[in-house]
């Protein structure tokens, strides 16, 4: 009987006839390759990039790994690669939630892959991406819980995520933390449903970081 890998992989062969897949034993992991074309929205080619896309056996709940191998773009945190290839599709918090959600590989290859490199050429050529950029690290984190999750401080980021590890007054009908005054189901719902998908680890390392965040910020102010 075939997985559910190799079903989805028929749609894939579809849209994409340049890549292939095979699985390797030893790391349990679909290892797909080949060339992926790029073009613009208007359909005039711009280039070919060599890839291997790793899927771990736990597909479709799993985040595969995308490594570049034509050397196209810099291998540099600025562009998001590193030193051996291994692309930075999107911030691992959308990932994350994607992966608990459960991946289709075409849509995958088609919103995440073909976007990333589509979005490394128009940058290649205009020196900026065609969208907004997350920043790296704590700042990236912080950025996509005021711009994704709508929790716009610190502040609120720490009070949101304490209240969910400590499941306390999140219910729907609760008043929201951030406080609108509003219930949760009429105001952050959705932030909070997210934040669950996560995972308590992810969010208390990102409780962590963003305490240290506010007590280095408050350590500088206090200096002046």
């Amino acid at each position: 009987m075939k997985s559910i890998f190799e079903r989805d992989f028929v749609q894939v062969r579809d849209h994409f006839p340049h890549l292939t897949y095979e699985w390797n034993t030893e790391h349990k992991t679909w290892c797909v390759t080949g060339e992926l074309d790029i073009c613009d929205t208007e359909g005039v080619y711009w280039n070919t990039f060599g890839i291997v896309l790793l899927v771990p056996e736990s597909y479709p709940h799993c985040i595969p790994v995308l490594i570049e191998k034509t050397e196209i773009i810099p291998r540099d945190i600025d562009w998001h690669v590193s030193p051996e290839g291994i692309c930075c599709m999107d911030i691992g918090h959308n990932l994350i939630i994607l992966s608990k959600k459960g991946i289709n590989l075409t849509d995958f290859i088609t919103n995440k892959v073909y976007s990333f490199f589509a979005n490394q050429l128009y940058k290649l050529e205009k020196q900026c991406y065609a969208g907004e950029e997350y920043g790296h690290h704590l700042q990236g984190v912080m950025q996509y819980y005021k711009e994704e999750l709508n929790l716009l401080t610190p502040d609120i980021m720490v009070t949101f995520i304490t209240r969910i590890l400590n499941k306390s007054g999140i219910g729907r009908n609760a008043q929201c933390p951030c406080g609108s005054g509003k219930k949760v189901k009429k105001c952050h719902l959705i932030t909070i449903e997210a934040l669950k998908l996560l995972g308590s680890k992810k969010i208390s390392t990102d409780l962590e970081n963003i305490n240290e965040y506010l007590k280095s910020d408050k350590d500088i102010v206090s200096c002046h």
